[in-house]
């Protein structure tokens, strides 16, 4: 059978990934110690997607990931900012690869290693040869929500074809958003308040049609939702990744009715809850849910995104000595072991 882009695996031990966002230091200390435990050592990994924006050297951790794949030690899966890249979308944190992020990107990351000339072709061939989505018996692997209807659509779509499904989707938003003139009012919005949307002191005011067309996307678009969540319109907006939202994430997972376990990354959860739930916006989806425990409406679901990609940024404001809350980690399959980029290993309850 031919693979496609969710694709099937035989059963077999894992060490599941989460997001990266260039940090190849917590990368490389991470697969250290996975190479040297010896139940561990030689074990397929998986890497839940968004390998790149934000830290200091995205290049390098796409470099050594597609090294891992190519020796046949590993596997990986697109997340949302590999779909951004591969859709032409800049946004923050993309200033490595798109150059017209470098400017707005360099007062919150800069330094970061920038793709030259000859590697952006590459980088984008690989990220085309890469599913949405692993499934093996008795597991589910997606980067943001496994939603049933997603997955369908898009099941028998044959792998390396993602330019194509992105190109027909947008297309397709578009084709739904002409109506009441919802592009045009969408374009002239984010026009007009384009400095105001990145700047958290001075927000720009409720932007309806912008909010509109996020949502419209969120709905409908199966790659969307499996790359970036199921969201719904917020009441008011939000500045969050240095810029001001107006669609939010919702807990998926509480009205999936499929047991089996599944693992996703993307939600920005926290080692150590913050001490105000306002100080990290996306905690309010993990409130009374200790750091390592399963969650969903049958304790079918683990976030294994443990906001490394919040750790540059972290440094550049000078508020972490050698001490940080924000994490890499594996979940090892099937034991349900925790292994972070610190060497600690913990199990998940």
């Amino acid at each position: 059978m031919n693979p496609t882009l969710v694709h099937t695996l035989a059963e077999q031990p894992l060490a599941i990934i989460g997001d990266i966002h260039g940090e190849i230091q917590a990368l490389n200390a991470l697969l250290d110690h996975l190479d040297h435990h010896p139940l561990l050592k030689n074990r397929r990994l998986v890497f839940i997607g968004d390998l790149c924006d934000r830290g200091p050297d995205s290049v390098a951790v796409i470099t050594r990931v597609r090294e891992l794949i190519d020796q046949g030690r590993a596997l990986a899966i697109l997340g949302n900012h590999e779909i951004n890249l591969l859709a032409n979308d800049a946004k923050d944190g993309s200033g490595w690869f798109f150059d017209s992020r470098e400017t707005p990107d360099t007062p919150h990351y800069a330094p970061f290693t920038r793709a030259t000339a000859t590697q952006r072709p590459e980088i984008r061939d690989f990220f085309c040869s890469l599913p949405l989505a692993l499934r093996m018996p008795g597991l589910r692997i997606v980067h943001a929500a496994w939603d049933p209807v997603a997955i369908e659509s898009i099941a028998q779509v044959p792998l390396g074809n993602i330019l194509t499904l992105i190109h027909e989707w947008d297309l397709r938003i578009q084709k739904m958003a002409e109506e009441n003139d919802l592009r045009a009012r969408y374009i002239a919005e984010r026009e007009r308040w384009a400095r105001e949307l990145e700047d958290p002191n001075n927000p720009p005011p409720y932007l309806d049609a912008v909010a509109d067309f996020e949502f419209l996307q969120q709905r409908f678009n199966p790659i969307k939702r499996m790359t970036s969540g199921i969201e719904a319109r917020s009441a008011q907006p939000f500045y969050s990744g240095h810029r001001w939202r107006y669609s939010d994430r919702i807990a998926w997972w509480d009205q999936d009715p499929d047991p089996t376990p599944v693992v996703v990354g993307h939600y920005w959860r926290l080692f150590q809850p913050p001490k105000q739930p306002d100080a990290w916006r996306y905690s309010r989806l993990f409130q009374n849910i200790t750091p390592t425990a399963w969650h969903g409406s049958q304790r079918q679901a683990y976030c294994i995104d443990y906001s490394v990609g919040a750790r540059w940024n972290e440094r550049q404001q000078q508020k972490s000595t050698n001490t940080t809350q924000y994490r890499l980690a594996a979940l090892l399959w099937p034991e349900r072991q925790l292994v972070f980029d610190d060497g600690q290993q913990l199990p998940t309850t």
